[in-house]
């Protein structure tokens, strides 16, 4: 079931959002919250058919993010944010079966050829928005950003000048 956009707004508002925005700090918040390391991966997603251009790797002791490597500083953040989105909304995907699972096994040879497949436990992709999970995240990642925003101008030197409280 869908979440509403209130709600969504709720949940990027408790989360530890660094002011000004910073990624790289924002994930380590996140890992310190949910006591187990995210890591970031640069990849090259554009050389794989059909692939999403994010994908969220759950393992026994970490996550990991795949994110588009030849893009805007900006469309990582909304690649990243998405993955969170998943993660913070409780998503799940276990392993695919058939020619999905096979599909998933080839994807993380071909782009972490280091990971074994067998230790990855869940696979989301930010690929499509028709399922509630989907869009869902991609709200999330929208409203975190804005949340971001809404932080960084609460402490403006600006705002505090001009629009004090009485």
């Amino acid at each position: 079931m869908a979440l509403s956009n209130n709600e969504i707004l709720a949940i990027a508002r408790e989360l530890p959002i660094p002011v000004p925005w910073d990624r790289d700090r924002f994930i380590q918040n996140l890992a310190t919250l949910r006591g187990r390391p995210i890591k970031l991966i640069a990849t090259d997603t554009v050389t794989l058919t059909d692939s999403p251009c994010g994908l969220l790797l759950t393992r026994d002791d970490d996550d990991l993010i795949l994110h588009e490597s030849g893009t805007s500083d900006y469309h990582i953040d909304q690649i990243v944010c998405h993955e969170i989105g998943h993660m913070v909304l409780g998503h799940n995907s276990t392993r695919g079966v058939g020619a999905d699972k096979q599909r998933e096994i080839d994807m993380c040879r071909k782009v972490l050829p280091d990971i074994d497949p067998a230790t990855v436990h869940a696979v989301l992709g930010r690929t499509n928005y028709a399922s509630d999970q989907e869009r869902d995240a991609e709200m999330f990642a929208t409203i975190l950003m804005m949340t971001a925003a809404e932080a960084a101008d609460q402490q403006s030197m600006m705002r505090s000048v001009f629009f004090r409280s009485r």
